[in-house]
């Protein structure tokens, strides 16, 4: 069995099917003490966003990163911490529906993406792993990937858990591995999941190894 040692980064997509007012965004941003992109209007119409850092970041607050993909109209918010990410992702949200930008009428999907890192023994996988009352989906065994039981990788609901052993720990007592975790869902389940991620995540963990020769 291997234990959640820590959470790294976290990241929350939102796909839109327009491209939201970026350049009012930002300056209501600005007003709440975020480092936003310069925005730059263009003569004949629309404006520019000078990044703040590539790929694509728009706006700074602490540890936690704003960021925008124009060719995928891809809002993603992306940190170190759950809480600081949730927060953000809803400053963020709040301020689109200021400037008259509703995420609930203009956002196809939202997809949480979470990596960290858990030690334990060297371990076997388990064909399928009963997670739907954490989650929603199950997961099924993939060498050392688990992917959704009940849905396929382009519709709007996706789960998918990757482990990676770190090499370098493989000789040690306590193995240490890397592991990510993708799930695409409806906005409340992932800010939910968000909020207890730690413990979902451990949770999830558990039932997806056990030790070997057992």
């Amino acid at each position: 069995m291997l234990d959640l040692e820590r959470v790294e980064s976290v990241a929350v997509l939102s796909v839109w099917m327009l491209e939201p007012n970026l350049g009012a965004l930002l300056v209501k941003l600005r007003e709440r003490g975020y480092a936003a992109a310069r925005v730059r209007p263009k003569s004949l119409g629309g404006y520019e966003i000078l990044f703040l850092e590539p790929p694509g970041v728009i706006a700074i607050k602490g540890l936690t990163y704003v960021l925008y993909n124009p060719e995928r109209r891809v809002l993603t918010i992306e940190g170190h911490k759950a809480e600081e990410v949730l927060l953000t992702l809803n400053e963020v949200e709040e301020n689109l529906r200021g400037v008259g930008n509703n995420p609930e009428k203009g956002v196809l999907f939202y997809e949480l993406q979470a990596k960290a890192i858990a030690r334990g023994s060297k371990w076997a996988i388990k064909k399928e792993v009963e997670t739907k009352d954490l989650l929603g989906l199950n997961l099924l065994a993939m060498p050392t990937s688990f992917v959704s039981a009940d849905d396929d990788p382009s519709s709007n609901r996706w789960l998918h858990l990757e482990v990676r052993p770190l090499w370098s720990s493989w000789s040690d007592e306590q193995v240490r591995y890397e592991v990510v975790l993708i799930y695409r869902d409806k906005k409340d389940k992932l800010v939910e999941t968000l909020r207890r991620l730690e413990n979902i995540m451990g949770e999830v963990l558990r039932r997806a190894t056990t030790l070997l020769g057992t």
